[in-house]
């Protein structure tokens, strides 16, 4: 199958295309390379690799069908993603998460061709229940109201001959190689190997459905090569857990840990756990635990295979407030700028 994976340089497509590779995938990435794509040149055998800003399909619906051509599925991964990115560019999350969407989605409608969408439990916001997908919406987040509103066009898009899957991840951790320091697990992990200190701010205890970003990649190629489905719209996540749950995980992983309680200033309102019910059923299991997934990211950090930890360049809203000050530059330029900048020691990054 061929498939095209929009995104596909991120954290979680960085994970997906070489597990498609392996299953003898052939893949089209697209992606604008605002975290580099250098790490997808040492893959083998390699995915074709478009750079491309996805926002131009909108307006060139010749390119739309040049990037589908010969495809017989499409992953869309590529988002602003998170709620601090999300929050420092709304309009650009608006036309990159729901206008881009609706625009691909119309495209591989009129091919009949599979699309798989990655959307986030974090759409339910705030709930005083486990909860399942039939349960309202409450997205507390400009990030969360883009998915939700993304997946509204996906659903008035379906009709009997054409209708998308809808995957909604928990809360990502895990190593991949393009990484990320700005989701609570990674953060753990990376204070704990760094430091030998993890802060937990407020009183942790909210809830989160986690899912190792290893487990997300196998649920999409899962879905991708069982297309004959129960429904649309999917939780995918392994366990549920409260912030303050994690303590004791990273307290096992490192005996000598310090926790340190922060009071937060702006109270975090999202608290959410989900049912999975649903993904069991159709048979799909993730694999790796919280634990499992942070002692690995542990000993990629202390063993050096983590260039550079504490960089910028692994936290998505820090990263694009930089790219902001850079200037309006083309994104083939910038990408170049990237690429430079990932080899430069971290005494000249600052």
């Amino acid at each position: 199958m061929k498939v095209l994976v929009t995104g596909g340089a991120g954290y979680l497509g960085s994970v997906l295309v070489p597990k498609l590779l392996a299953r003898g995938h052939q893949v089209r990435i697209v992606d604008l390379g605002y975290f580099g794509l250098d790490h997808l040149k040492r893959l083998t055998p390699a995915p074709q690799v478009i750079r491309e800003d996805l926002r131009a399909i909108v307006g060139s619906p010749k390119l739309g069908r040049e990037l589908l051509d010969g495809c017989d599925a499409v992953i869309h991964l590529a988002a602003i993603s998170n709620d601090p990115s999300a929050d420092l560019h709304p309009d650009l999350t608006e036309e990159v998460n729901v206008g881009v969407t609706a625009r691909l989605a119309e495209l591989a409608r009129d091919q009949r061709m599979q699309f798989l969408f990655s959307s986030s439990c974090s759409i339910y916001g705030e709930a005083d229940r486990e909860i399942d997908e039939g349960g309202a919406t409450n997205p507390l987040t400009v990030y969360a109201s883009s998915k939700v509103t993304a997946e509204q066009i996906l659903g008035e898009l379906a009709d009997t001959r054409w209708s998308p899957t809808i995957l909604r991840n928990g809360t990502l951790f895990g190593y991949s190689s393009r990484m990320r320091f700005d989701l609570v697990v990674n953060i753990f992990s990376f204070q704990s190997a760094l430091y030998g200190q993890i802060k937990v701010f407020g009183d942790g205890s909210q809830w989160r459905p986690f899912l190792h970003v290893g487990d997300c990649a196998r649920a999409f190629i899962h879905f991708l090569e069982h297309p004959e489905r129960r429904h649309s719209c999917y939780n995918i996540a392994n366990e549920n857990l409260r912030v303050a749950d994690l303590v004791g995980v990273f307290e096992a992983l490192n005996p000598r840990l310090r926790v340190q309680y922060v009071p937060a200033q702006d109270q975090d309102r999202r608290n959410y756990r989900v049912s999975t019910a649903r993904m069991l059923d159709e048979g799909f299991r993730p694999r790796t635990s919280v634990a499992i997934g942070s002692e690995e990211m542990i000993d990629a950090i202390v063993s050096g295979l983590i260039p550079d930890p504490e960089s910028i360049f692994y936290r998505n809203a820090k990263w694009l407030k930089e790219l902001t000050h850079i200037g309006s530059m083309g994104h083939r330029e910038l990408v170049g700028l990237i690429e430079t900048f990932k080899h430069v020691g971290p005494e000249a990054r600052g």
